[in-house]
């Protein structure tokens, strides 16, 4: 596997607005107070195709959208699928200029043995939403994603369960691995299979996944969070995966180990990190930097001789549920976005929470530093965030769905 220090950066311009690197204030509101039971996910997709990105939310029975700037709420589908809907992603799938959704369904955690159910939803002509079945037989479906693991021009659905087939508590650590699929989108996706191949199926308790071109490439690499570390799976032009490990999650904890939700962020200078939750829904939000070229093994060829350093730059964050990478401040630099689901417990140190809260890269800090600002402290048990430009004003603005407190929220990005 190519160095994935080699990363190419994105060009992140300054000054778009006049402070550029001063912390902004976030604005919160309440778009809806009961989206469900528990608001499983986020994304953000321009539903309605008027150039504006409206909201979507997952709950236990629906799929529902928020129309952009009014917010009203839309039904895209309720109790039409196997309870509970886990997961999303928004994509023109059929080709006809709209956007269609990958929905993960039939999220039962425990049940090792049953199939999830996948399916991807669309419009008739006369715009009527439609559910198309995706043939699939892995339990615990949890998390897909998007992405060009093929190469440029090509687009496949990556899908992880959370657990292999007839794994069982509480070392979920043993037994067959998760399988993660790499499915392509046939020409009539409708109508025709899904060509389907296994990208891994070694690790267990694979809580997240990110699809992003790590060292420049044109290609996808998937970067997963289980609960033996951080991994990075890239399929290289024979069509071969391979497996690198990079993080070593927290494997002290007991009884849950490894790595819970993943993203990279990158700086304007000094490169990638990748953050996550450790351990599984655990306490410790966690950033791992990439190691030195001393820290290398010449006689590994390109292959990493050292695991990336692993910095806890966070406890406790009780149940810590989404992370999310994305420059708030406009100083090149990408904050970290972390949810928290749960409150801590009494007599804690950090913010009470449950909530939402911002960790911001310190300039120029070795070993890499960061600010802490709480978005959100007590209204959002956090299940998922994201960070997305709502009003065009070129500012990320924060999206988060509740658990607990059942809710959507939007954190809008001001000066």
């Amino acid at each position: 596997m190519r160095q994935l220090i080699s990363v190419s950066l994105l060009s992140l311009g300054l000054g778009h607005w006049s402070l550029a690197g001063e912390f902004p204030r976030f604005q919160a509101q309440e778009i809806d107070p009961h989206v469900g039971n528990i608001c499983y996910a986020v994304t953000v997709a321009d539903v309605n195709s008027d150039g504006k990105p409206d909201v979507v939310a997952v709950s236990e029975d629906a799929v529902v959208w928020y129309e952009n700037p009014g917010w009203t709420k839309h039904d895209i589908i309720r109790q039409a699928t196997a309870r509970d809907n886990v997961c999303i992603q928004p994509r023109d799938i059929d080709g006809d200029g709209r956007i269609d959704f990958a929905l993960g369904a039939g999220w039962r955690p425990s049940s090792t043995l049953n199939p999830s159910t996948l399916q991807w939803l669309g419009r008739d002509a006369a715009g009527n939403w439609q559910i198309h079945a995706i043939p699939y037989e892995e339990p615990t479906l949890h998390r897909l994603r998007w992405g060009s693991v093929k190469g440029p021009g090509k687009t496949q659905l990556v899908v992880a369960p959370l657990q292999g087939r007839g794994t069982k508590g509480p070392n979920w650590g043993e037994g067959q691995g998760v399988r993660v699929l790499v499915l392509d989108v046939p020409a009539k996706p409708a109508d025709e299979s899904w060509p389907a191949e296994v990208a891994d199926s070694s690790l267990h308790t694979i809580h997240n996944l990110q699809l992003i071109d790590l060292n420049g490439d044109g290609r996808h690499e998937v970067v997963l969070a289980a609960w033996e570390g951080v991994f990075v799976l890239e399929r290289g032009l024979s069509g071969r995966w391979t497996r690198t490990r990079i993080g070593s999650g927290n494997q002290q904890s007991n009884p849950s180990k490894g790595s819970s939700e993943v993203k990279v962020g990158r700086l304007r200078k000094g490169g990638p990190y990748v953050a996550t939750i450790e351990p599984w829904h655990g306490y410790q939000v966690v950033v791992y930097t990439p190691p030195s070229p001393a820290d290398r093994d010449p006689s590994a060829g390109q292959a990493p001789s050292a695991l990336w350093t692993r910095q806890v730059i966070a406890e406790p964050v009780q149940w810590g549920h989404a992370v999310w990478c994305a420059d708030l401040d406009d100083d090149g630099d990408e904050e970290l976005i972390i949810g928290q689901r749960d409150p801590n417990r009494p007599g804690a140190t950090a913010p009470r929470g449950p909530g939402v809260f911002v960790f911001d890269p310190r300039p120029g800090s070795s070993p890499l530093a960061f600010d802490r600002h709480t978005i959100d402290d007590g209204g959002m048990a956090c299940e998922d965030a994201l960070a997305a430009d709502l009003d065009a004003d070129g500012r990320p603005d924060l999206v988060a769905g509740g658990r607990a407190t059942h809710n959507v929220k939007i954190y809008w990005n001001r000066k």
